[in-house]
């Protein structure tokens, strides 16, 4: 098998509490990115525990073998996702974490990234979309970064040109406002952050189909709902 489980538990509950949580849910992640995405997520679990959240949910990182490490294009993570899935007999959520700037080099990006969308419409592996990239998420957990950083930028932040061999337009924003590498690190405290994130999300489209001309991203949306607290 292509890919292999990583198994991250997120569960509140030392014992089982029948009637008052939903049923203990799994969500299997496979993501383009081997440093930024992973570390942004664990810490994402991290924050949530510290918010003291009970979703009772397991988060399960998928990742691919030695000999496929360099496989990373939507499509090959598709049928790797897909592979795993016939081998697995729950009903767990299957997602991908992709860049729209997968695309960018392609002939037509546009329709290269719209087609493998519409390739995958009917099956139940769920996309997690950024555009250009992760770094515009990361973007947003500085307060008014929209309004002074983003908007102002909005067509180089979308086109995301490489400026160095070490960084994109987008990542060395990052470097810039923040002050860290984010293909090498995140600092831990960076989520303390989160709810301007989440805030500011409201920006940029939630849509996949708009990520193709458009800035974007559908992090904030999963957040949401691994967040939700059956007690209130």
């Amino acid at each position: 098998m292509a890919i292999r489980e990583r198994a991250s538990l997120f569960n509140r509950y030392s014992v089982p509490r029948v009637g008052t949580v939903r049923p203990f849910r799994t969500y299997y992640l496979i993501m383009e990115g081997t440093n930024t995405e992973p570390t942004y997520f664990k810490l994402l679990e991290m924050e949530l525990i510290k918010r003291r959240i009970r979703n009772n949910i397991s988060l399960v990182y998928l990742e691919r073998t030695q000999n496929d490490r360099g496989s990373n294009t939507p499509r090959q993570l598709y049928n790797f996702l897909r592979e795993f899935q016939k081998q697995k007999d729950d009903d767990g959520v299957y997602l991908m974490v992709f860049d729209r700037d997968s695309y960018k080099n392609h002939f037509n990006p546009k329709k290269s990234y719209l087609d493998f969308l519409k390739s995958v419409r009917h099956s139940n592996v769920r996309m997690i979309i950024t555009s250009p990239c992760f770094e515009i998420w990361l973007l947003l957990h500085l307060d008014n970064s929209y309004q002074e950083f983003i908007e102002p930028n909005k067509k180089n932040i979308f086109r995301n040109d490489r400026i160095s061999p070490a960084y994109t337009y987008v990542s060395k924003m990052v470097r810039d406002i923040f002050g860290f590498n984010p293909k090498s690190n995140i600092p831990e405290d960076f989520l303390k952050n989160l709810n301007i994130a989440m805030k500011q999300s409201s920006q940029l489209t939630s849509d996949p189909k708009k990520m193709a001309t458009e800035l974007g991203e559908n992090i904030s949306d999963f957040i949401r709902e691994i967040s939700y607290d059956q007690r209130y």
